[in-house]
This record gives structure tokens, C-alpha cells and sequence, in this order.
């Protein structure tokens, strides 16, 4: 995939697109991961979807045709909530909690996290358990070295869109190369990042 000047999604993908779409993967700005919470609350933010980028810390990673931008390449994109999920009266945002809850914080509930501990395993000499429903797991010690990691190495993208899974389906489906994205997925970096997920918490 050609990429336009400083990094920005070509412009014959992004006009083919949604708004939205655009504004995920060719983003005014992207956003430290510490500072995305504020930027939720800012705009109040309750539904949307999201980019991960990531600059050079996962050598394993193709990226062949993926975007990049200020040094980072778009490699996953994720959404809150998932289709069907109900949502309490008084509840927290979706997209909040999904970040706060899971992304920032624990492997068990984040497919992202997951997929990085999975690929930081040696590096960061993670240690991994599974718990009764044979979801993997780590303790508090072993999250904070990969949250570090993730500040370091990390940038997201993010807009408000009411039925997310729409746009999400579309990305993934129809978008750039997400190599860390698993979930209707033809990358051919899926397999090995299944396996990897897979042997987690085995040993």
C-alpha cells in the first residue's frame, strides 16, 4: 500500500471510507495510551473504534502494505462495546471501561493484550498462568512490565461511532493489513499468532 506524505492513510482509501474510518486510520493526532482516558471524557465518547499503533518493538510482526504514521504502524483495530451487549442504565462508557478495565490493565478480557504478551513473551520475561476457565493470565508484577512496554511503544487512534461492529467488520474485511487482528481476519500472520496465544500459561 502507497502511503501518502507524513504517514497518512492514501487518500483513495480514506475517501472510500467512512468519516470514521478516516478518523481511525488517518487520525489528526495520535494519542499516548496515557492519555487516551482523558480524551474519552473530553469528547464523551460512550461508543466507538479504535487503532493501535505500534513503532518497531514487535519485530515479529509483518507490516508489509500496513499504515504508518510519525513511526508507527496501524496494526489493530478494535471496538466498544461488542455487537449485542447490553449496557447498563448508569454504566460506565463502553469505550472507557474497555480501555480502562482491559487494554491498559489485564491480559484476561483483551485480545490485543493477549496477542502482545504472546509476542513479548521473552523480551519481558512474561509469566503466564490459566485460570478455571482456562483464560490466561498474569499476576500484577508481570502486567505493569507490559504496560510499561505499551507506553513506550504504543499509540492509539479513536472516534464515536454508534453500531461499531459495522465499521469494525468493514476495516478488518475491506482496510489495510491489521496483522494483530484475529476475529474475521485473513492476514496471513494469523495462524502464527494464533499459536502463540495458544501456548500461554501451557507450560
Amino acid at each position: 500500500m502507497q502511503e501518502e506524505a507524513g504517514g497518512r492513510a492514501p487518500s483513495w482509501l480514506t475517501h472510500s471510507l467512512s468519516a470514521e474510518a478516516s478518523a481511525v486510520l488517518s487520525p489528526e493526532a495520535l494519542l499516548l495510551p496515557d492519555h487516551v482516558l482523558d480524551f474519552i471524557d473530553r469528547h464523551a465518547f460512550t461508543h466507538g473504534v479504535y487503532g493501535w499503533w505500534f513503532d518497531h518493538g514487535l519485530p515479529l510482526v509483518p507490516r508489509n502494505g500496513c499504515i504508518e504514521r510519525d513511526g508507527k504502524h496501524l496494526l489493530y483495530i478494535g471496538i466498544a462495546p461488542r455487537k449485542g451487549r447490553s449496557i447498563k442504565l448508569g454504566a460506565p462508557s463502553p469505550l472507557k471501561c474497555r480501555f480502562q478495565k482491559y487494554h491498559l490493565r489485564r491480559v484476561r478480557g483483551s485480545t490485543l493484550r493477549h496477542s502482545l504478551s504472546a509476542l513479548l513473551q521473552d523480551e519481558l520475561h512474561l509469566e503466564f498462568r490459566r485460570d478455571k476457565r482456562d483464560r490466561v493470565c498474569m499476576d500484577r508484577r508481570h502486567e505493569e512490565k507490559l504496560s510499561a512496554w505499551v507506553d513506550q511503544h504504543a499509540a492509539i487512534s479513536i472516534t464515536q461511532d454508534d453500531e461499531p461492529w459495522k465499521l469494525e467488520e468493514e476495516l478488518v474485511r475491506q482496510g489495510p493489513p491489521l496483522p494483530l487482528n484475529i476475529d474475521m481476519s485473513d492476514h496471513p500472520f494469523k495462524s502464527t499468532l494464533k499459536d502463540m496465544r495458544r501456548a500461554l500459561g501451557r507450560n
